[in-house]
C-alpha cells in the first residue's frame, strides 16, 4: 500500500473509534499528529506548521496533559481546582476540530507549493540602509518609552505588572498600535543586517535591547517570541524543515513560556504542578466552543458583520460604546459577564465558532477556509520561497496571526489597521532594502554593487 492509502485506512479507522470511545480526543490528537507526520512541511515558515503549533497547543497537549493527570488520579493543586475536561466534550465538537484541521492542513500542502525557477530567480542577498535603520530605532525606542509613561510609569509596570498590562492601556490604542507596527520593522531590518552583514555581533545586541522593552509593553510571552521570529525570519526564510529543528523548537517555545509566565503573573506559576496544570487550563478555547455548540444551533452570517462596529463607531454611526466587535467579546459577556465588565478581559474562543456561527459549521466552512488557505499560500510563494524581502515582515505578521485567526476570526475587527500597518511596513522596506545579485548586475530594477 502507498502511504496515502495507509494514511487514509488509519484516519478511517481513528474517526470510528473517536466516535464510539470514550476520550475522543486522544484519537483526534493521533489524527494530528498522524497527518502532521505524514505530509511534514519541508519548510521552516510553511503555514502548516503554525496550523500544527495551535492544534499541538490546544487540542494534542492540554488533552493529553489531562489524560495523564487523569489515569495517575492525580490531586489538582490550584486554587479553582480542575476546569478542563477532555473526555466530556461533544463529538459535533470533535469533529468540527478535525475537519477545521484538515480542511487548512491539506489547503496548505496543495497551493503553497512554487516551481525550482522562482527560487533559483530570487536575489542572492540584500543591503540594508544604516541612516534608515538608526532612525527608525530611535522612533521605536521613544514610542516605547512613550507608552510605559504615559499608560502608568515605569514604577508601575516593574511593581505591578500584570494589573497594569490588564488595565492600565486602555485609552493608548493607537500608540499601542504605532509602536508596534515600528517595533516590527526595526527588529525585521536588524534582522536582515545580521544575516547578510560581516558584523552580526552589534545588531543582534541592538535588537534584543530593543525587544526587551517591546516585548514587556506587549504582554512578554508571545510578544517576544513574535518578535523574535521576526528578527531570524531571514534565517527561516532558507531553513529546510526537520523533525530535530520540530524538537528544538518545541523546547525553545515552551522556555519561553515558562518564562513569560513568571513575569506575567508575577511568579503564581512557578512551582512545577501550577505550571503543569496552568497548561491544561490555559489552552481552552475547545471548551469554549463545546459551551455554544450544546446550547444553540449552526447559523448563518451571525456576526460577520461585527467587523464594521469599530470602524462605525470612529464615524458616529454606532452610539453604543459596548456594542459588540468581536466573537470573543460578545460571547465573554456571555459566559463570563464579571471579565469583561469588570476587568475588560477576554476568553477566547475558536475559529470553530465563527464558522459554526457565521458559516452553519461544516456546512459551508470550508469556503472560506480554502480561501484563506490560498491567500496565505500565495503570500508565502511570493515572500519565502521567492525571497522577496520586501513582503517577508508582511508574511511573518500573517505566518504568525494564523495562531490568532485559529483562536478567534478570519477577518477581526483590526483588519482596516492591519492594511495600514502592511502598507507602512512595505514602503519603508522599499526604502531601507536593497536586493543584490551574485555578480553585479540590475535586481528588480536597481543595480548591484
Amino acid at each position: 500500500m502507498t502511504k496515502r492509502s495507509l494514511y487514509l485506512v488509519a484516519l478511517c479507522a481513528l474517526n470510528v473509534c473517536m466516535a464510539v470511545l470514550p476520550w475522543g480526543s486522544v484519537y483526534l490528537s493521533l489524527i494530528m499528529a498522524m497527518t502532521y507526520l505524514t505530509f511534514r512541511p519541508n519548510r521552516v515558515l510553511h503555514p502548516n506548521n503554525m496550523i500544527f503549533a495551535f492544534y499541538g497547543l490546544y487540542v494534542i497537549l492540554s488533552s493529553t496533559l489531562n489524560l495523564i493527570l487523569d489515569l495517575i488520579s492525580w490531586d489538582y493543586v490550584l486554587p479553582w481546582g480542575q476546569l478542563i475536561f477532555w473526555d466530556r466534550l461533544s463529538l459535533y465538537t470533535l469533529f468540527q476540530a478535525e475537519f477545521t484541521f484538515l480542511v487548512l492542513y491539506f489547503t496548505f500542502h496543495r497551493f503553497s507549493v512554487s516551481n525550482e525557477a522562482s527560487i533559483e530567480a530570487a536575489p542572492d542577498r540584500f543591503e540594508v540602509s544604516l541612516p534608515i535603520v538608526v532612525v527608525l530605532y530611535a522612533v521605536t525606542a521613544g514610542l516605547a518609552l512613550t507608552f510605559i509613561q504615559v499608560t502608568a510609569g515605569l514604577q508601575a509596570w516593574i511593581s505591578d505588572y500584570s494589573a497594569t498590562y490588564l488595565s492600565m492601556r486602555e485609552g493608548h490604542g493607537l500608540l499601542n498600535v504605532i509602536t508596534i507596527v515600528f517595533g516590527n520593522l526595526t527588529v525585521f531590518l536588524l534582522g536582515v543586517q545580521t544575516f547578510y552583514g560581516k558584523k552580526k555581533l552589534l545588531p543582534i545586541i541592538a535588537a534584543l535591547l530593543l525587544m526587551v522593552p517591546l516585548s514587556f509593553i506587549g504582554g512578554v510571552k508571545s510578544r517576544f517570541i513574535f518578535l523574535l521570529i521576526m528578527f531570524l525570519s531571514p534565517y527561516f526564510m532558507l531553513m529546510r524543515f526537520n523533525l530535530k529543528y520540530l524538537a528544538v523548537f518545541t523546547v525553545s517555545f515552551f522556555t519561553l513560556l515558562y518564562l513569560g509566565t513568571l513575569i506575567r503573573t508575577e511568579g503564581f506559576y512557578a512551582s512545577a504542578p501550577y505550571f503543569l496544570e496552568m497548561l491544561i487550563g490555559y489552552f481552552n478555547s475547545f471548551q469554549l466552543h463545546d459551551a455554544v455548540v450544546t446550547t444553540r444551533d449552526p447559523a448563518l452570517f451571525e456576526t460577520v458583520l461585527q467587523v464594521f462596529t469599530k470602524p462605525l463607531q470612529a464615524l458616529g454611526f454606532i452610539y453604543d460604546p459596548d456594542a459588540n466587535f468581536d466573537i470573543s467579546v460578545m460571547l465573554t459577556k456571555e459566559f463570563f459577564p464579571d471579565q469583561w465588565f469588570q476587568e475588560h478581559a477576554t476568553q477566547q474562543w475558536p475559529l470553530d465558532t465563527e464558522l459554526y456561527l457565521n458559516y452553519c459549521g461544516f456546512y459551508l466552512s470550508w469556503i472560506p477556509l480554502m480561501i484563506y488557505g490560498y491567500l496565505i499560500s500565495v503570500l508565502y510563494r511570493t515572500a519565502v520561497l521567492r525571497r522577496n524581502m520586501h513582503l517577508m515582515p508582511i508574511f511573518i505578521m500573517e505566518f504568525m496571526r494564523i495562531f490568532s485567526t485559529m483562536r478567534g476570526t478570519l477577518i477581526p475587527w483590526e483588519s482596516f489597521i492591519y492594511v495600514v500597518q502592511y502598507l507602512v511596513l512595505y514602503i519603508n522596506c522599499r526604502l531601507a532594502l536593497r536586493p543584490v545579485a551574485k555578480e553585479g548586475g540590475v535586481v528588480n530594477g536597481q543595480f548591484a554593487s
